[in-house]
């Protein structure tokens, strides 16, 4: 049988071209640490790393597995969509690659919990429930008005909890106190990683409405999506000012607005016509000048 594991299609299975932004998610969890309890355990960081970079390609992977599996439109998203089909990839193999890519990703995991207990074990037990039934199941989260909402909170907000308590383990206990400081100095993330998520379902929506997904794009409709996208992408914006008025914040965190305008220009192309293949790119490279410039100012303001 021909090979049918190269590069190009790991590359494509895996999406491991957006693996690099995970480092972001890991600069402000430690960048909190360092500024909240003044000490980053960076062996725990790493391992937390490396762990989340492994299991990401490992839920892509699945994800298109999955979509593949459950897919209603057998002739135009199965096999002209969806790699599994487009590309004639064994659908066996990429299951058993997703797999492996797993087993892999326990293996630092394991290690991190032997180094840090039970209350690791407990968030990395729920981000990998979370990977898993975004697509697997009878009823995938990614088929559901919640999906929006899991992806941003695990994302943009699970991660970097995670990382603080590693950071922390052995020197300071997690309080609620540190849980909600945390969410509050996240919040930006969480919000405009969420109207990234709701831009790709409102690009997808017709595409999720035949093959039985219902997000909320598709609740909301194109034009309401657009509406909320304009909504949390301003609160997000802004946020860090909030942060930086209730004292949670450096003042230097706050030039992250100046971001906003250039944000909204290249998100417009979107907001006039929302189109995978035209101009939904336009909305993932806008939101990731946030994405690199927050945890960025956060952490030169943590460590110098």
């Amino acid at each position: 049988m021909k090979r049918w594991l190269t590069w190009p299609v790991f590359y494509e299975l895996t999406e491991i071209y957006t693996a690099p932004l995970n480092l972001m998610w890991f600069v402000l969890g430690a960048a909190i640490a360092q500024l909240y309890v003044g000490v980053v355990n960076w062996l725990n960081v790493g391992l937390c790393l490396v762990t989340v970079f492994i299991f990401d390609l490992a839920v892509n992977v699945s994800d298109n597995y999955y979509d593949y599996q459950h897919a209603h439109d057998r002739t135009g998203y199965a096999q002209k969509t969806n790699p599994l089909g487009r590309l004639k990839l064994p659908v066996r193999g990429v299951a058993y690659l997703a797999l492996g890519l797993y087993m892999i990703a326990l293996l630092p995991g394991l290690w991190l919990v032997a180094r840090t207990g039970w209350l690791v074990a407990v968030l990395g037990i729920i981000g990998y429930l979370i990977g898993i039934f975004y697509t697997a199941g009878p009823r995938p989260i990614n088929a559901t008005p919640f999906c929006e909402t899991v992806v941003a909170l695990a994302i943009a907000f699970l991660i970097q909890l995670t990382c603080v308590v590693v950071s922390t383990y052995g020197q300071h206990p997690l309080t609620w106190s540190l849980v909600g400081h945390t969410f509050l100095l996240c919040l930006p993330l969480i919000l405009i990683f969420f109207t990234l998520q709701l831009a790709n379902n409102i690009a997808d929506r017709d595409e999720d409405i035949l093959n039985h997904r219902y997000t909320l794009a598709y609740y909301l409709g194109s034009a309401g999506g657009r509406r909320l996208m304009k909504a949390f992408l301003i609160i997000g914006g802004l946020w860090p000012v909030i942060n930086v008025i209730l004292g949670l914040a450096p003042t230097l965190t706050v030039w992250v607005v100046m971001l906003l305008p250039f944000i909204w220009r290249g998100m417009r192309p979107f907001f006039k016509a929302p189109d995978k293949k035209t101009t939904f790119m336009t909305t993932v490279k806008s939101a990731t000048l946030f994405f690199l410039a927050y945890p960025i100012l956060f952490a030169l303001a943590a460590w110098l």
